[in-house]
């Protein structure tokens, strides 16, 4: 007889890769309504400084053992990585008081689109044509997903600066996770981003604007929890460990799906819905990122399939 337990299959790594990392962009795309639910109850910078804060505990809660081991120059790259990721949060944040959810996710997910032209600036790899033809592409769709005379255009904009600041921490993340140490990298980019956070925080909304709040409410900590356990510190965690058991390609696709959740719970959540104009920008935007991804594939199969 076959024992039941050896005949059983395993999972490949690659799938049980891509199904957390659709995990993630399940809660990524929930955190957008969250974000926007909490902010009525808190300042934006403070909400990321608590989120932020909670997630950093979480996270030496859990490698307690390997906290007097922390190698402080792979920290230090930590922290250098936290400045994007404190820009990227912030701005995110800041542009949901402003604009829809969905706008935010639509357009944070171009930060893909940026990618291989951050890493121009800093690894010196040119992008290819369709790079900036999905570049230009994504752009149109931003005009018509954007109303330019409307309040929603400030959010928009900050949205923008947050995919910008994404693809520069995406690259670095790329460059230095393969040569330093996961720990130490990981508690020295949460450490950063509470830190910043805490300063600018008590800088901006503190001193210059005074309008720092914080209205302890259960339903304000139940978004930040949510957002600091799951989107935070399970779906970085996993996007650390697992996405190199996929091709990038296909971690980008499904990373990007978390717009398709943003619009699905920001209408369950906060009864939001896209109107014809923004959902045609979205889509093209998609399509534009598609474009920027999968070009040289199609092209490369329809040439091969012609030989």
């Amino acid at each position: 007889m076959t024992n039941n337990k050896s005949s059983k299959k395993k999972i490949s790594p690659q799938y049980k890769a891509e199904f957390l990392i659709f995990f993630v962009s399940i809660t990524w795309g929930l955190s957008f309504p969250l974000v926007k639910i909490g902010l009525n109850y808190s300042s934006p910078i403070f909400y990321v400084f608590v989120r932020f804060l909670i997630t950093t505990i979480i996270f030496c809660a859990v490698y307690y053992k390997r906290l007097n081991k922390i190698n402080f120059n792979d920290f230090k790259y930590g922290i250098f990585i936290g400045i994007f990721l404190f820009i990227g949060y912030v701005t995110q944040t800041i542009g949901l008081k402003y604009t829809s959810a969905a706008n935010s996710a639509f357009i944070t997910g171009t930060n893909i689109v940026f990618l291989p032209f951050i890493q121009l600036l800093i690894i010196k790899t040119k992008p290819k044509f369709e790079n900036v033809l999905g570049i230009i592409i994504v752009l149109l769709g931003l005009y018509f997903l954007t109303d330019f005379n409307d309040l929603n255009f400030r959010g928009d904009v900050y949205a923008l600066m947050c995919a910008i600041s994404y693809a520069f921490y995406i690259v670095f993340l790329d460059k230095y996770t393969k040569i330093k140490d996961f720990v130490s990298l990981t508690l020295g980019m949460f450490v950063g981003t509470t830190i910043f956070t805490l300063i600018s925080s008590g800088i901006v909304e503190g001193a210059i604007y005074g309008d720092l709040r914080f209205d302890f409410n259960y339903i304000l900590i139940i978004t930040i929890l949510v957002n600091s356990i799951f989107a935070n510190y399970i779906g970085l965690i996993i996007s650390f460990k697992y996405q190199k058991d996929t091709t990038p390609v296909r971690a980008g696709l499904i990373y990007n799906m978390e717009q398709i959740f943003a619009v699905f719970f920001a209408y369950i959540f906060i009864s939001e819905i896209m109107n014809l104009k923004q959902v045609i920008g979205a889509l093209i935007m998609i399509f534009g990122v598609l474009t920027s991804e999968f070009y040289s594939i199609i092209k490369n199969s329809i040439i091969n399939e012609k030989v």
